[in-house]
């Protein structure tokens, strides 16, 4: 049997192919038909909803009574003490737009699987002038997908499927290049997005029967709150403090099932997102609606207690999927994706296009003909322009590296579960990158160094019960003085370093840990040693959090006392700089003259807030963060005398008179943090403080540098 050869696409951006699966039995080979299928530019698609006047509702309620909205669904008014719930459905649903297209077709999310593990799909094909089927072609495709198309192939009818494998003539670079290019509307057209998991295995039916249970026990509110279904038949579940109490059996399904590499490869994480609403998981014949699977996950995700802290883990990776895209920062989407696999390293930054911001994906061209260094310092540079942020650098880590160029361009094409340094320390607050390009290879940029590393304590490692003997054997390594630069204990200062101060007194608005409850936990994993025995060390919340944060990390001592954190690459003699529109010190290594070796992004107790530049805050006042009005975690300062919260920092002297803060919305090529001025004479308006640009620093008595990254 000949070899199917594909037709060329007459329009590789406007038209697409489409496989029918046509009917069969489960023994039967798998008989497709491939067609050809106009596919014109879809129109820009920006959810909307109806608006609700639910501000002024809230003025008449008062804790414990809150109201929020579910998503697709009407807002209610939900008690945080004892979980009760009632609609409101007066004020109507949200509802978003659709698209219908046709012919109507499904799309698959899948993974490709083992190369050298392949099945054939049997191709039927019109011969010229002939009424019936007379040519059958053999498709050599993977393993993993041949059992889908078994799992999905119907007895009876026909179903047509965009399937990547099928519908793109992988070996021609330029229909590959036009067809990832319309990767978003393809799954965003789709009547159904199908994510295969795989064949039905260890449990899964059981799996499934769970987590669709524990879902139809809650809602989710658009702010991220589980709370309980106004059906629940088991109305405590949705609490954190509450235990799922379920059999080993069935734990143990749950963990096989969120270990399937479907989970961890990032095309899926576009394409579920895409689907949404419309969007199913199936294993073997078994299926459940995604947004019905992920509110099962992040109810057991947030459990205060599980089984271990590795299906947490699994867990975490699962709830990230379904963060909301919709004009987030690149650097964020970026942030997500680390953990996630894929075939070409290309694919880490083409593979997003559907989730970034649009003037940022408009901005990239998709040619698989490119060196990926290339694609990555594009990326890069892009971002850059569109932002004045050098929020990426936080992706560098020199000793990782496996692509050549420059250091200051991260190396995406490696899979990483390493959290980032938080970027709520604002260690140059809420300021503008100031930056040179020197093609092809310097980005000269401006800031100030801190300090040089004197000490490093040993890499923790990525496995849970090391990393945790690790952070025992670092507590030996701390500084003999009894109190730290800042003012606290060095107990406090180490503690406040593993947690990266996310504590309750820095966050009251959120369910931390205080500065004490960390300091007793640590004393407790230092106790422990890593031992098996302590079960708490193995289903916290806490700790699982911690390790996230620690994990292919060094200790870090100063030449000036402090300590902190850093890749794992970091020696002896590297420097911290505090650079200017960055969220936390940069670790570099000098090279000469200037030029300096970019070895990743650090945490360094008693550096946030600006401290670095502007100096302590003044006594009596206290650095908090809450999120505003579209989530963004926002610094505050806080007169602990008075109570009172504000947004002007009591170390600046007060804006010029043509400066003012000024109302804004997230909108294209925004940062992840800023706030907005306006310059009343000019009408200019910028998205950093202006008091924090180098004359206003110079003029504060901080002295900069510039340094040549390379």
């Amino acid at each position: 049997m000949e070899l199917y050869q594909y037709k060329n696409l007459g329009d590789a951006s406007n038209e697409l192919r489409l496989a029918h699966i046509l009917p069969g039995d489960a023994a039967d080979q798998i008989r497709i038909r491939i067609s050809h299928s106009p596919f014109p530019r879809m129109p820009n698609m920006i959810p909307t909803r109806k608006e609700y006047e639910l501000d002024s509702l809230r003025t008449l309620i008062s804790r414990p009574w809150v109201i929020d909205e579910i998503e697709n669904g009407p807002p209610v008014v939900f008690n945080v003490v004892t979980g009760e719930v009632h609609s409101l459905p007066l004020y109507g649903t949200s509802d978003s737009t659709v698209i219908h297209v046709e012919p109507q077709y499904e799309a698959l999310s899948y993974t490709w699987g083992e190369e050298d593990t392949t099945d054939v799909v049997h191709v039927l094909e019109d011969e010229a002038g002939s009424a019936v089927d007379v040519a059958l072609r053999k498709l050599p495709v993977r393993r993993n997908l041949a059992a889908a198309l078994r799992s999905l192939r119907d007895k009876k009818n026909v179903r047509v499927f965009w399937i990547d494998a099928i519908c793109i003539n992988q070996d021609d670079i330029s229909e590959r290049n036009a067809q990832v290019a319309r990767m978003t509307d393809i799954y965003r057209a789709a009547c159904r997005v199908v994510a295969w998991l795989g064949v039905e295995g260890n449990d899964s039916t059981n799996a499934f029967e769970t987590l669709g249970h524990i879902s139809a026990q809650l809602e989710v509110t658009k702010g991220g709150r589980i709370i309980a279904s106004p059906s629940a038949v088991d109305p405590t579940i949705w609490r954190n403090d509450t235990p799922v109490q379920l059999p080993d059996r069935t734990w143990q399904a749950l963990f096989s099932l969120v270990d399937r590499p479907w989970f961890y490869r990032l095309w899926c994480w576009q394409e579920i997102k895409l689907g949404s609403q419309r969007a199913f998981l199936q294993c073997g014949k078994d299926e459940i609606m995604w947004p019905s699977f992920w509110k099962a996950i992040l109810c057991l995700h947030n459990k205060d207690e599980i089984p271990s802290n590795d299906f947490r883990e699994k867990c975490r990776h699962i709830v990230y999927l379904q963060h909301d895209s919709t004009l987030s920062p690149l650097s964020i989407v970026l942030d997500l994706s680390r953990s996630k696999g894929c075939a070409d390293p290309r694919d880490k930054i083409y593979g997003l296009l559907g989730l970034t911001p649009t003037r940022f994906a408009d901005g990239i061209v998709v040619d698989y003909g490119l060196p990926v260094e290339t694609i990555f310092k594009q990326a890069f540079l892009a971002h850059l322009e569109s932002t004045d942020r050098l929020e990426l650098l936080k992706h560098c880590k020199l000793s990782t590296r496996r692509i050549s160029g420059p250091s200051w361009v991260p190396d995406w094409s490696a899979t990483d579960f390493a959290a980032p340094v938080l970027s709520e320390q604002l260690s140059s607050g809420l300021s503008r990158a100031w930056y040179t390009y020197k093609a092809p290879n310097i980005l000269q940029v401006t800031g100030k160094t801190f300090s040089a590393l004197q000490t490093v304590g040993p890499a923790a490692s990525k496995v849970t019960r090391d990393t945790l003997r690790v952070v025992a054997k670092w507590s030996s390594c701390l500084p003999r003085q009894k109190n730290y630069p800042t003012g606290e204990t060095i107990e406090e200062a180490f503690a406040l370093t593993l947690c990266m101060n996310r504590t309750r007194e820095r966050h009251p608005y959120n369910h931390f840990l205080s500065t004490l409850e960390w300091v007793e936990t640590i004393k407790r994993v230092i106790a422990a040693d890593g031992a098996a025995e302590d079960d708490f060390l193995h289903y916290s919340r806490e700790i699982g959090n911690l390790i996230q944060k620690v994990r292919d990390r060094r200790l870090i001592i100063t030449d000036n006392g402090y300590i902190g954190t850093a890749p794992s690459g970091a020696e002896p003699g590297d420097v911290i700089a505090i650079l200017l529109g960055t969220y936390a010190p940069i670790v570099l290594r000098p090279v000469n003259a200037n030029r300096y070796l970019v070895v990743g992004e650090c945490y360094v107790h008693g550096l946030a807030d600006s401290v670095g530049y502007i100096g302590p805050l003044p006594r009596g006042w206290q650095v908090i963060i809450r999120g505003d009005a579209v989530g963004r975690q926002m610094q505050r300062f806080l007169n602990i005398s008075t109570g009172e919260e504000t947004l002007d920092d009591p170390r600046l002297p007060k804006l010029l008179s043509a400066w003012e803060r000024t109302a804004y919305k997230r909108g294209d090529g925004d940062p992840a943090i800023f706030d907005r001025f306006c310059n009343r004479l000019t009408g200019e308006v910028i998205n950093y403080d202006p008091r924090l640009s180098p004359d206003g620093l110079r003029s504060l008595g901080s002295k900069l540098a510039s340094f040549d990254l390379v």
